[in-house]
């Protein structure tokens, strides 16, 4: 017998042995098919792929080519256009419409600064490098020294020492000052002709009084504010903001109130030049007696007790008259001078609320960064508004060219930041630990 005999005769006899159940035929069909249908899709996606692969190169090639065509043609219609251009401003001059196709042919930086605004509106991503070459400082107007700004109708002061000035475009001119006045504040909203200072009045600290004078061509005109501190308290005016209407004058100011030894014995009749107080002593220099010493107990009762035990306090306040003789007062929270501005003929001042410039009285809430921690200052323009907010990270600057930190925008550590104008340019006024800092927007 020979092996295909032997086959043979091993099937049947293995077929015989199998017992089959119903269905078993019908399984073994349905797998056969199963197993059919797999192998013809993977032999299609085989297929697939490389036909796909196939194409993508096709088309790479394609458009690498297209590319470079494009390219050589896109430099013909520039030449020719730089050629136009040359040709008509040496022959003859263009007429408004040709000038206008020309000037839309080439992008300008506003329409840089719009893109960058939407782009920052969508992300919500700080943007830079638009706004960072934009600013520049304004050095003061006395080099080297420590310059306080502060801005008053459209204009920035400047005070060094007891040193008034006004920016003229890109210079300083100083300001004439009233004899004998120490000048806190400068209200140049309605001009200079028409100036309006704060100051104290005298050369003796314990006698010397708070007034308000308003200049009407050659003459001065003054309003003097109460006194009304306690025997022996003093003031010393860090920051001041003044603003006059014809209905109103309104004076800011940051203070510190403290007890005066020597003003506390003037009130008492004794006559010294100068004072200190030590556990419970006033050691004094008598202009007759020379060198005393006063109990504070014999003195008797005095209104500044408070002082010896809580020490120099400081204070935020606004005062307001309709008239120049009844004054109110109003204490401010916080320890930063109210600023002030005119706004629809009348002299508002800055809250917790809304920012105040001339003109303008913002509310913070609505305009605040919805990351932000505060809202420090807004002022709109023509060309939008531009916000000095606070984030964990410091403070921010933003405008319609995006939003970046105060410092690198400045170049400077930024504590605190105002904005203002000066005539029709933007300025910011900064806080950085080596004093203020005045920038100016394109300068």
């Amino acid at each position: 017998m020979n092996l295909d005999d032997e086959v043979r005769r091993h099937l049947r006899d293995t077929g015989e042995q199998v017992a089959l159940t119903p269905g078993m035929v019908d399984a073994v069909r349905i797998r056969a098919s199963s197993r059919a249908r797999r192998q013809r899709f993977i032999l299609r996606g085989l297929g697939t792929l490389i036909v796909l692969g196939a194409i993508g190169g096709l088309v790479g090639v394609l458009s690498s080519r297209s590319n470079e065509q494009a390219t050589s043609l896109n430099l013909t219609p520039l030449a020719e256009t730089d050629q136009t251009t040359k040709l008509m401003s040496a022959d003859e001059p263009a007429d408004e419409d040709s000038s206008a196709s020309l000037a839309s042919t080439s992008p300008t930086y506003e329409t840089v600064a719009r893109a960058a605004t939407e782009d920052a509106e969508v992300t919500s991503t700080p943007v830079s490098g638009s706004s960072e070459s934009r600013w520049t400082k304004v050095e003061g107007p006395v080099t080297g020294a420590t310059t306080e700004y502060m801005y008053s109708g459209d204009r920035v002061l400047a005070r060094v020492i007891s040193q008034w000035f006004v920016r003229d475009e890109s210079s300083w001119r100083e300001l004439e000052m009233p004899a004998s006045l120490e000048v806190i504040a400068v209200d140049f909203g309605a001009g200079e002709e028409a100036l309006r200072v704060a100051g104290w009045l005298g050369e003796d600290v314990c006698t010397r009084a708070l007034v308000i004078q308003v200049r009407d061509g050659n003459t001065w005109k003054r309003y003097e504010l109460p006194n009304e501190f306690a025997t022996g308290v003093v003031s010393a005016v860090s920051a001041a903001r003044l603003r006059v209407t014809d209905h109103e004058l309104v004076l800011s100011r940051v203070e510190e109130l403290s007890l005066d030894p020597v003003c506390l014995l003037q009130s008492r009749g004794i006559d010294v030049v100068d004072a200190e107080i030590v556990d419970g002593l006033i050691f004094a220099t008598d202009r007759k007696a020379g060198r005393v010493v006063h109990s504070l107990d014999k003195l008797g009762p005095f209104e500044a007790q408070e002082f010896l035990d809580t020490g120099p306090i400081q204070r935020s306040m606004v005062n307001r008259s309709a008239d120049g003789d009844n004054w109110g007062t109003t204490l401010v929270m916080g320890q930063r001078v109210a600023e002030l501005g005119v706004v629809d003929g009348l002299v508002v001042s800055e809250d917790a609320a809304h920012t105040v410039h001339d003109g303008q009285r913002l509310d913070r809430n609505q305009l605040i960064p919805p990351v932000a921690l505060g809202l420090i200052d807004a002022l709109a323009s023509s060309s939008g508004t531009s916000l000095i907010f606070e984030r964990e990270e410091g403070l921010w600057f933003r405008d319609s060219s995006g939003e970046q930190p105060l410092e690198e925008l400045t170049g400077l550590p930024s504590l605190w930041g105002r904005l203002g104008f000066d005539s029709a340019e933007l300025t910011m006024v900064v806080e950085t630990p080596q004093g203020p800092a005045l920038f100016v927007l394109g300068g």
